[in-house]
């Protein structure tokens, strides 16, 4: 099947400032196409704006000052994203973080922190997007700024089935229109349902979904173009990352994120973060 180099973001309104901007962000962005998928709407369905206040762990990940994905503060001076948000040798000097608000231009209150490291997975597969994460090591410190603080994070498997759903939330940054390179100024958050492992497998055949993954998602709810490396929240705790999905946002194919409690995750998180933030 054609992989396609999209985004993985909430598709919500807004414009990007020029054509350059937009083939920067969709350089670091990835959907697959699937043959005879449904045609439905691009747009998150039921998504709402955030409050920074209720998600104080956002980020933007920035490259020449353009937003290019989402990340999740973890710890004073580590955060978390996607290993495909960066090139196989990602420099830190053009790449900062906005956090500390909803609204993605700078111009418009937050903080700006500088990058120090960026440590992608080792085993990070960038074929199959087995183990897409990376973490990013700021200068200084996220602490005593309002509205950055970080989010624990789950350290087992959440169970759930078809008849005992976990509902979950993803936000970020995101176009209207996957055809038209639109990006809102104001974050976005949607409400969805983990997916069983086994049922994702299935539909996602014969295109792997390895023991890093986990789905989630439903019909019109979903991550979209744009919000690769953000955050999957389940009761109040770090779950997931947004990692790859269907080029058709919201079809029956349910979203893919990076498990943080897969144990090659895991383990490479706690080479750096000595202490997990919180027990599932």
């Amino acid at each position: 099947m054609e992989l396609l180099v999209v985004a993985l973001l909430l598709c919500v309104t807004g414009t990007f400032a020029d054509s350059s901007q937009i083939e920067l962000w969709r350089s670091v962005q990835v959907r697959r196409n699937i043959r005879n998928e449904p045609q439905i709407s691009g747009r998150i369905i039921g998504g709402i704006e955030a409050n920074i206040g209720d998600v104080p762990f956002q980020l933007s990940v920035r490259r020449f000052d353009h937003h290019i994905c989402g990340a999740s503060v973890i710890d004073s001076s580590f955060a978390i994203t996607a290993a495909h948000c960066f090139s196989s040798n990602p420099d830190p000097e053009f790449i900062t973080l906005l956090g500390g608000s909803a609204n993605r231009t700078e111009d418009a209150g937050g903080v700006i922190f500088e990058v120090k490291d960026i440590i992608v997975h080792p085993g990070f597969n960038p074929n199959t997007y087995h183990n897409d994460v990376a973490l990013i090591r700021i200068e200084g410190t996220f602490a005593g700024f309002e509205n950055v603080t970080p989010i624990a994070m789950h350290s087992a498997p959440i169970f759930s089935s078809n008849f005992n759903p976990v509902y979950c939330s993803v936000s970020g940054w995101g176009i209207t229109n996957m055809y038209v390179g639109n990006l809102p100024e104001i974050l976005r958050v949607v409400r969805i349902p983990l997916v069983p492992y086994t049922e994702c497998r299935r539909k996602w055949s014969p295109l792997a979904v390895t023991n890093s993954m986990i789905c989630a998602g439903e019909l019109r709810r979903d991550a979209c173009n744009g919000d690769s490396g953000g955050p999957l929240v389940c009761n109040d705790k770090l779950y997931g990352i947004v990692s790859w999905g269907a080029y058709q946002c919201g079809s029956s194919y349910p979203g893919v994120y990076t498990s943080l409690t897969a144990r090659d995750v895991a383990s490479f998180i706690s080479q750096y973060i000595t202490t997990q933030n919180g027990e599932s």
